[in-house]
Parts: C-alpha cells; sequence; structure tokens
C-alpha cells in the first residue's frame, strides 16, 4: 500500500507539472489508474493542503485566460469549468471578477467581424445564420449575437 502510495504520489505530481488541474480532473485521473479510493482522498487532501490543488484559483485564471486570449464568452467558459468539476460558486465568482470591466458585445462584435471577412461572397442570409452560430458557440448569449450579427450584416449591405 506504501508503494501504491508514493506511486500515486508522483503521478499527482507529474499531472500538475504538465498544468493545473482540478480537483476532480486529478481524482479521475487516479481512478483510471485504478488507485485505492483511501489513498486517493488521502493524497488529494494532501494536496490541497499544501496548495498544489486549488480550484479557486484555477477558475479565476482559467476564465481570465479564456476571455482574454480565447476571446471566449461567459457561457463557453462556465461550461468548461463545470465540465472540470469546479463548484458553480466558484465559477460564477470567477467569472463575475473577470467579466467586471468588459463590454461583451464589443468583444463578441470584434470576433465576428473577423469571422466575417472570410463570408463576403455568402448571401446575407447565410451570413447572418453563420455568425449568430459561431457567436454563440464561442459563449457568447444568443442576444448578444443576434444584436451583433445586425451589425455586421448592416455593415456588410453598405460595404458592396
Amino acid at each position: 500500500m506504501k508503494d501504491d502510495s508514493s506511486r500515486a504520489r508522483n503521478y499527482i505530481y507529474w499531472l500538475i507539472s504538465k498544468q493545473s488541474r482540478t480537483r476532480k480532473e486529478i481524482i479521475d485521473k487516479l481512478k483510471r489508474k485504478e488507485y485505492n479510493n483511501d489513498i486517493i482522498t488521502l493524497l488529494i487532501e494532501e494536496a490541497e493542503e499544501n496548495g498544489l490543488i486549488d480550484d479557486k484559483r484555477y477558475a479565476f485564471a482559467y476564465a481570465s485566460d479564456r476571455m482574454n486570449f480565447y476571446k471566449s464568452g461567459r457561457n463557453l467558459i462556465k461550461m468548461k469549468l463545470l465540465q472540470k468539476g469546479v463548484d458553480k460558486e466558484l465559477i460564477e465568482k470567477a467569472l463575475e471578477y473577470t467579466f467586471r470591466n468588459v463590454d461583451e458585445y464589443k468583444q463578441a462584435l470584434d470576433i465576428a467581424k473577423k469571422r466575417a471577412r472570410s463570408y463576403k461572397k455568402l448571401d446575407e442570409k447565410v451570413i447572418a445564420r453563420r455568425l449568430t452560430s459561431y457567436i454563440v458557440r464561442r459563449g457568447f448569449s444568443f442576444d448578444t449575437a443576434l444584436r451583433v450579427t445586425k451589425a455586421i450584416v448592416k455593415d456588410v449591405r453598405y460595404e458592396e
């Protein structure tokens, strides 16, 4: 059992050295390796006490990275964090903090303008449909997607 414990501990260190992970992600990986539940519980608590696993820090960093570098909307970030096993309250706090000074309409408009360049030769209805679904897939609300699409499709008419 001691051998299993040290192997599992080393595995946790190795996982965390590759990238930051949530509590659930590490537990799932340890279960896939078929470690004993008692060992998993003990090592997860140890890693949390040592600050190696911190879902709050993970949620804030993930939300910030996704919003700043990938220009993702709230809904996509929320869905991804839920899949990673982060608590809903933590997710809401992270999103509230991350998006406190962000104009989501402007952010969605920026990504839509870039995408719309590749749609220039298409019919306006096709452009509108594709842009709306693209913006929603990027994690923005349907209302925001419609507002952005109307602004861009209107701009496309004036460019011609």
